[in-house]
């Protein structure tokens, strides 16, 4: 056994973890994570440490940067990661305005698929929602479907409901108009559109696929890619290919994530890793709207 006393090698750690050694040594010199003793240049960690880097490591699988999670105490890294756990069970608290998207609603809650959006709010048009928006406050996402999209009209929306985040569907618009709305961030579909549509607009809502100031949570762990590229039976093999490019981007995020500890520019390295993450948010909601769709072709009518 090569932990005497409950003193894991650094490599140990590494195997155990999956943290590579570079990367903890990294966090050794930026965080003071240090180990519970040292013999000459060999690093040796306690049973304790090794639950605790256990933990972070899966709320780093999870989307969390490392600057988040060291000035935290073991209580509160599985506090954390129970509250991830449950807001990927839990459907999105949001809110409709548009007769049009009111009636999509009824139409797919009539299919008996498992709702991904908790609808709380229903308003017909803008002006009904203008003049009673009381129960808004608590939506985190807001689905607007407008017959003309006019940038003015969706930035009132959003001074009344600054937490919520925004989706908006249209049917006509002006160049100028449509690149307004979209610079600000906020996702956008034509209409007509179908659910399956929106609540992935929803989930980019949610920053996954957009520029954000964190790394994008994952949405599969690396069982479920592997269940999932075993499992698929769509000839053309895109989930599996899809598996293989999420993993292959899991994996490159570590990497740029572990070059920030030996950069002179650590910042520039975070941002790649930020970004990375981003770009395979966005493939994870590729990957879950083919597997949402095999699984509802093989279910028995």
């Amino acid at each position: 056994m090569e932990a005497d006393d409950d003193l894991y090698r650094i490599g140990t750690i590494a195997n155990l973890t999956g943290i590579a050694v570079e990367r903890l040594r990294a966090w050794e010199r930026r965080y003071g994570l240090e180990p519970a003793h040292k013999a000459g240049k060999t690093r040796f960690y306690s049973k304790a440490q090794l639950d605790r880097l256990q933990l972070i490591k899966r709320l780093i699988d999870q989307g969390h940067p490392i600057s988040t999670l060291v000035e935290l105490d073991d209580q509160a890294l599985v506090e954390r990661l129970n509250t991830q756990r449950q807001s990927r069970l839990q459907p999105a608290v949001a809110g409709l305005i548009g007769a049009n998207l009111l009636v999509l609603e009824q139409r797919q809650a009539e299919d008996g698929r498992a709702p991904r959006l908790d609808v709380r709010g229903r308003w017909p048009n803008v002006d009904a929602f203008f003049e009673d928006s009381a129960d808004a406050g608590d939506l985190e996402v807001l689905v607007l479907q407008l017959p003309v999209l006019l940038h003015d009209q969706v930035e009132r929306v959003a001074r009344l409901v600054p937490d919520a985040r925004l989706v908006v569907l249209y049917q006509f618009t002006t160049p100028k108009h449509l690149g307004s709305v979209e610079a600000a961030g906020i996702p956008t579909l034509q209409w007509p559109a179908a659910w399956q549509e929106i609540e992935h607009a929803c989930a980019t809502a949610a920053g996954m696929p957009l520029r954000a100031a964190r790394s994008a949570a994952r949405r599969f762990t690396d069982d479920e890619l592997v269940a999932i590229a075993a499992s698929a039976e769509d000839p053309s093999r895109c989930p599996a290919h899809l598996v293989e490019l999420i993993s292959s981007l899991n994996a490159f995020s570590e990497y740029a994530l572990s070059c920030a500890g030996e950069a002179a520019d650590p910042g520039l390295y975070e941002r790649v890793h930020t970004d990375t993450t981003q770009a395979r948010a966005q493939l994870e909601l590729a990957l879950e709207a083919l597997v949402d769709a095999e699984m509802l072709l093989a279910t028995p009518n």
